[in-house]
């Protein structure tokens, strides 16, 4: 039989049983009922500017121009694709239907704090600017997301910190030359110790001017030709040519001719036999080429290492890692020249004595 105590005990224990219930259903049933867009009232389509930062001060601008998005700081370089609008319809996905925080002490841990993030998004349209924090995951193509001045943080889904990225070189086509090596059929480069001209010849390189008696060595073709041909740039700078470019007097030139196609042709034959042969002969294709140019000016080194770059066939003005100039930079004539069995039996003794 029950005493006074044990009676108590389990009611007691039946309310807490009805008031947990109660308080998970409400919980539960809020945050189904409660799902709304983390970001209310936003429409990709009206969004006019976005600046994308991550918490060591790399930063990058982008902006929607009449023909799609630009880098304004780059006098408009730009943007590729849709790799913009792209992002802009993931954030909008992004909702409250999971709530994973909401103390503003959890948020740095979650990358999404004011002074300790992932990536902060600073969003911009005609009618408001919205300010939307990018932490880290809780698994693949999932972010932890928060509204700034909200003290809620939330997981969303089909979104990466990483896709928004603060290097500029993540929104463009960093191609900046890109001609086939085997098109090449002049090279000229010239720097401080003078100039030297190179044309292919059956398969192998030919030094134009070289003196007789001497001997062409051409180990540094290969590289000379991967570097005048291929180009990827780290960021554009602009269409405005500044002092600081020190490109009046460019401290080396590459001048480079290729051939280009221009026409194609499908041209049918006249003998119209039954013949295997014939039949594979039927459709030739004429290649008609002409010849093309451009000229690349290296500039200044910049406090970040790489090198400003202008090529003739370009509006902008580029940064390119300085590799892309060393290569020619320190040519010399001798560089070029095969060093004789005698020499090199001289040098040897020379070094041995």
């Amino acid at each position: 039989m029950l005493n006074r105590s044990n009676i108590i005990l389990a009611v007691a224990l039946v309310v807490q049983i009805v008031v947990l219930a109660i308080s998970v259903a409400a919980r539960t049933g809020t945050e189904d009922r409660a799902a709304q867009p983390l970001l209310p009232g936003f429409k990709a389509d009206d969004v006019l500017g976005l600046v994308i930062a991550d918490d060591l001060d790399n930063s990058v601008r982008i902006a929607r121009r009449d023909d799609g998005w630009a880098l304004p700081e780059a006098d408009d370089f730009p943007v590729k694709g849709d790799k913009a609008d792209e992002l802009l319809a993931s954030i909008a996905g992004l909702d409250t239907g999971r709530l994973v925080a909401s103390n503003p002490a959890n948020f740095p841990r979650l990358e999404v704090a004011e002074e300790g993030f992932r990536r902060k998004l600073i969003i911009a349209s005609d009618d408001e600017t919205s300010v939307l924090y990018l932490g880290g995951s809780a698994g693949a193509d999932t972010v932890y997301a928060r509204l700034d001045g909200e003290n809620r943080a939330y997981l969303g889904t089909g979104l990466s910190a990483w896709e928004a990225s603060t290097q500029v070189s993540g929104w463009i086509d960093a191609s900046y030359v890109n001609v086939p090596q085997e098109d090449v059929i002049r090279i000229k480069v010239t720097n401080a110790n003078g100039s030297f001209e190179f044309e292919p010849d059956d398969g192998t390189w030919r030094y134009l001017g070289l003196p007789e008696g001497e001997a062409f060595e051409d180990t540094l073709m290969p590289g000379i030709l991967r570097n005048a041909s291929t180009i990827w740039m780290v960021e554009p700078l602009g269409r405005v040519l500044l002092d600081e470019y020190d490109l009046a007097e460019p401290t080396v030139k590459v001048e480079v001719a290729y051939r280009q196609i221009v026409e194609m042709e499908a041209e049918s034959a006249e003998d119209d036999s039954d013949s295997e042969e014939n039949e594979t002969d039927a459709a030739q294709d004429t290649l008609s080429y002409t010849t093309e140019s451009y000229t690349l000016s290296f500039g200044a080194k910049r406090e970040d290492g790489n090198i400003v770059l202008k090529s003739s066939t370009s509006d902008y003005f580029v940064a390119v890692r300085d590799y892309a100039l060393d290569v020619f930079s320190d040519l010399d004539h001798a560089d070029f020249l095969r060093i004789s069995e005698d020499e090199t039996e001289s040098a040897t003794a020379t070094a041995g004595e």
